[in-house]
């Protein structure tokens, strides 16, 4: 186990470089005074794991995984910046863009009567060519006529919405969890059905504190996360149901998290 944390905390600090070839066994269980087949189970652990890549007559060749993508829902700057700021190149795909029949979660959600439709885009965000980010949000029909056949400027449904309908998104309604893809979703994300993803699910509000759209985005991939809170004077408030707080949060920074 030692020999292959030590193994794996240098390949992935790049100590160990991506396609670099590790030594043989026999000159890493002199390295580490044990037994060669201590080595090869230490080793056998890391091409589980995918850090390593055994090939006939190459030898042992480190894998490290993608550096994470960095997003820090704190700042001013866009996560599109943010990810070019980075040395990448974001993209959005528009997968779905019509007037459907909401659920009753989503129409209770938008405060639609049983008769209002909705129309429903979801867009795939990608770094480079890796997709890491779907967005479905729906959105009142009544409130943006001809928003499934509009442009999306630039990508963006907030921009499109601020430009075209001269609405502004101020604050949002949200909740995080850990959910497994389907296979539609896995498809999109490239990634195997059943994988681990973070959703978030939340409500946007105008400046009136109507509801604008209801959005569920879908996490993959290798992202990391940057939150920063501080407290204030008033008193901290204390929750004793199991079902998690409402958070709401600024328009700036629901952009960031939903990559809009």
């Amino acid at each position: 186990m030692q020999v292959e944390q030590d193994l794996r905390r240098q390949i992935l600090s790049g100590e160990i470089p991506d396609g670099a070839r590790l030594p043989r066994e026999t000159e890493l269980a002199a390295t580490y005074g044990v037994s060669r087949m201590t080595v090869r189970r230490s080793l056998g652990g890391l091409e589980t794991g995918g850090l390593i890549r055994r090939r006939h007559g190459v030898g042992t060749i480190a894998t490290p995984p993608d550096r994470p993508v960095s997003v820090d829902l704190t700042s001013m700057i866009s996560i599109a910046e943010q990810i070019r700021r980075q040395g990448h190149e974001p993209r959005t795909v528009v997968d779905m863009q019509t007037v459907a029949t909401p659920t009753p979660l989503i129409r209770k959600a938008l405060g639609l009567d049983e008769h209002e439709t909705a129309t429903v885009i979801r867009r795939v965000r990608l770094v480079d060519t890796r997709p890491i980010l779907i967005n479905t949000s729906w959105l009142p029909t009544s409130r943006f006529p001809n928003l499934d056949r509009a442009e999306l400027i630039d990508g963006s449904l907030w921009k499109t919405l601020t430009t075209i309908y001269g609405v502004v998104p101020a604050a949002t309604e949200e909740y995080f969890e850990v959910v497994q893809a389907s296979a539609d979703e896995a498809h999109l994300l490239q990634i195997d059905e059943d994988k681990t993803l973070i959703r978030v699910s939340g409500t946007t509000y105008d400046e009136a504190n109507a509801p604008v759209e209801r959005c569920f985005s879908l996490w993959a991939g290798n992202v990391r996360f940057h939150f920063a809170s501080r407290r204030t004077r008033s008193k901290l408030r204390s929750f004793s149901s199991p079902e998690p707080p409402k958070k709401r949060v600024g328009a700036a920074a629901r952009a960031k998290l939903d990559g809009r």
